[in-house]
């Protein structure tokens, strides 16, 4: 009985002292594994030499097995966790020429197909600010020479919001302190973003709903000049629109636009299927819609930490917006012209 107990203590000490080498080789290997992948993260992995490459790789297989072991058997490995992902993001990684190319890519977006885009869709464009130019016009008149109808026409409920808004911009007033505007400049870039995928989305559909949210949105711009008129802070509205509208408002065009051309094409594909038609123009206007969001971030940012600066006075912000204003349309014209020209 004794010798069967110190047999079965005997073969205890030799599977704990092979456990314990197994997980001292581990414990170096995932050494040597994150060793080689620091040199890798800091001199980029093709300055390795083969073997280090080699052995890089099989450590880096050992350790996802040994991972995936542990995760299946519910063992805790966390520092496995962190070295595989680490590897991961060093093995994977796109090459310094690669992202030479993405951002050429991006940079011939912006230089050449996004102005390219903006002529190519005019007519387009053209409609959609007519459809928002009427509803501006339409609510300003009905406002100033029949208010008695204003509340009717806009609704009671945005009539009160309209009234607050114009009220609210009283010379040297800070309605929007410091501390909000990070998290207004997310509520702003959101339903913006909301705002110009909805008249995209609705213009591929059937056309007139897409101009119908342009049409309400210049409701709202502008009632709520008209109705800032009356309140007689007009002057100060005006500074707050204009930084940011120059460039928001355009952009709810383009993205609307954008939508519209396939929905146009979908109604009449000319010589082509409908949905060969719908997808050719989709491929045109794709790059409308993406300079559209990107024009609304810009507005949302301007919109949150600069328009509303009381400290700013209206008649600089009236400058920098005649500078943005000349800026957009030298870009959209002198790009968006040569890039067709060149297209050729």
């Amino acid at each position: 009985m004794s010798q069967h107990r110190d047999g079965n203590q005997r073969l205890s000490e030799i599977v704990m002292e092979r456990r314990r080498r197994l997980a001292q080789r581990q414990q170096q290997r995932w050494q040597e594994l994150e060793q080689l992948i620091r040199q890798a993260q800091s001199w980029t992995i093709r300055y390795l030499n083969a073997d280090d490459l080699l052995r890089l790789g099989k450590l880096y297989q050992l350790a996802t097995a040994e991972l995936a072991r542990a995760n299946s058997s519910l063992m805790p490995a966390h520092p496995l966790h962190r070295l595989v992902g680490w590897g991961y993001s060093v093995l994977y990684a796109q090459s310094p020429l690669q992202r030479l190319r993405i951002w050429s890519a991006f940079a011939h977006w912006i230089w050449r197909d996004f102005p390219a885009s903006v002529v190519a869709h005019l007519s387009f464009i053209l409609l959609a600010a007519v459809a928002l130019s009427i509803g501006a016009t339409l609510t300003a008149l009905v406002v100033l020479w029949r208010s008695e109808v204003a509340m009717a026409w806009l609704g009671e409920e945005m009539f009160v919001i309209l009234q607050e808004v114009a009220q609210r911009h009283q010379p040297g007033r800070d309605w929007l302190p410091l501390m909000g505007r990070p998290f207004a400049f997310w509520v702003i870039l959101l339903n913006n973003w909301r705002v110009a995928l909805m008249g995209f989305g609705f213009g591929v559909s059937v056309i007139l709903p897409s101009l119908y949210v342009l049409f309400v949105n210049g409701k709202l711009v502008g009632g709520v000049l008209a109705v800032s008129y009356q309140v007689g802070t007009l002057t100060e509205l005006f500074g707050f629109i204009v930084p940011h509208g120059i460039v928001e408002l355009p952009a709810f065009c383009f993205a609307s636009a954008a939508g519209i051309a396939m929905g146009y094409h979908w109604l009449c594909p000319g010589d082509l299927p409908r949905l060969a038609a719908m997808v050719q123009a989709g491929r045109k206007a794709v790059p409308l819609l993406v300079g559209s969001l990107a024009m609304l971030l810009y507005a949302a940012f301007v919109e949150a930490f600069f328009s509303p600066h009381a400290k700013i006075p209206a008649l600089v912000k009236w400058l920098f917006s005649g500078l943005e204003f000349a800026a957009l349309i030298g870009y959209l014209t002198v790009r968006g012209l040569s890039s067709v020209v060149g297209k050729k």
